[in-house]
């Protein structure tokens, strides 16, 4: 485990601390609740009432979500720096623009089973971040490619006081960024800064982070995933051996995804191959799911409360479900960041590949800006 003794006056969390579970849950109360959980309920159970799949209001919600997440875009471009928001790069020479018809959403699988927001008055006490994965949506391409992030990528993390703000940066595992918010909307804001960063200040837009417990309800939402097996299991389950045909029920998914031999260091590789894998087949359901269901993105949503943090608003989740209709989505669009994974001092460390992300994000979220300065 790290040490943090270097900022011990700081009145910093450590990281025994992020790690430690709680014995004592407690229950969000509405009183408790923050002013926009009660609106966003409260639309949500008017909506479900109404029947919102095959209604005018699934339009209205799909139109008004994609006019907000457009114009968003557009504002922070507009409200920064284009060089320090990512949105220009140069490379070998050549300047590149980012593609403003992308929106990237940063989705996070937070290692705890209690509800999202408990502990949220006091930093490094709402769990590490297991799973990361940044979702891009090109709507001008009706494309959607996903890139796999490591938990244990090493990169700069920042740091925050018991009070929430923000102390010094330290190089460690990015799976502890989401401990260091003060509450869920920070530590999510934390994530997006902190993976922007990683990505050459690539544009990240919105977040998703749910805990363990959301996974059965979404698994069990479009009747279980179906897979086969692509590498030897027996070392959790006899009989579970490539080849082998599985149907995921919730808590069964939920296993197979965070399940990891510990008898290499590439352990975290292995399992993310199998999230990989889950995560095509849960794609291909969801969409003939949803084909003859659009209520279900609703009725989900209302579920999650409890163990969702998110910035992503009723009416967007509707336009982006509406997009993933239209989207053909294959094993190739959903990339892991290269780099190689080595044996830290406690715990397995992922070191980048510098300049073959930098050519992977240039490739997928940026186009050639033409050279004029030679034309008349």
């Amino acid at each position: 485990m790290y040490k943090l003794d270097k900022f011990s006056d700081m009145d910093i969390v450590t990281l025994e601390e992020l790690e430690e579970d709680d014995e004592e849950p407690a229950k969000i109360k509405w009183k408790k609740m923050k002013r926009w959980q009660k609106v966003l309920l409260s639309i949500l159970m008017v909506a479900v009432f109404i029947g919102i799949g095959g209604s005018a209001t699934f339009f209205v919600l799909r139109a008004k979500g994609g006019k907000s997440l457009k114009v968003e875009v557009k504002q922070e471009k507009a409200d920064e720096s284009g060089s320090d928001k990512g949105f220009f790069i140069v490379h070998k020479g050549k300047e590149y623009r980012y593609r403003e018809d992308i929106i990237n959403i940063l989705c996070i699988g937070v290692d705890k089973e209690i509800s999202m927001e408990e502990k949220e008055a006091e930093a490094g006490r709402l769990g590490l971040a297991d799973v990361i994965v940044l979702v891009s949506i090109d709507t001008d391409k009706n494309a959607l490619k996903m890139f796999a992030i490591s938990r244990d990528t090493m990169t700069d993390v920042q740091m925050a006081h018991r009070d929430g703000t923000l102390a010094e940066k330290k190089e460690m595992q990015l799976t502890y960024q989401y401990a260091y918010g003060v509450d869920t909307a920070q530590s999510g804001k934390l994530m997006m800064d902190t993976v922007s960063e990683l990505m050459y200040r690539l544009p990240v837009h919105k977040y998703c982070a749910i805990n363990f417990q959301a996974l059965p309800v979404l698994n069990d939402a479009v009747g279980g995933v179906d897979i086969t097996l692509a590498e030897d299991m027996t070392w959790w389950r006899d009989g579970y051996i490539a080849g082998t045909s599985l149907h995921l029920d919730g808590q069964t998914a939920l296993e197979y995804l965070r399940e990891r031999t510990g008898e290499d260091g590439g352990s975290n590789q292995g399992r993310m191959r199998r999230q990989k894998e889950y995560v095509m087949a849960y794609l291909a359901k969801a969409k003939s799911v949803l084909a003859s269901d659009l209520s279900i993105p609703v009725t989900v949503y209302q579920q999650l409360q409890e163990h969702m943090s998110t910035n992503v608003t009723l009416d967007e989740v509707t336009y982006l479900v509406s997009e993933l209709l239209n989207i053909s989505v294959n094993a190739d669009e959903l990339q892991s960041l290269p780099g190689e994974s080595r044996a830290g001092e406690k715990h397995e460390e992922f070191y980048v590949d510098r300049e073959a992300l930098k050519e992977l994000i240039i490739q997928n979220f940026y186009e050639e800006v033409p050279n004029t300065r030679d034309k008349v």
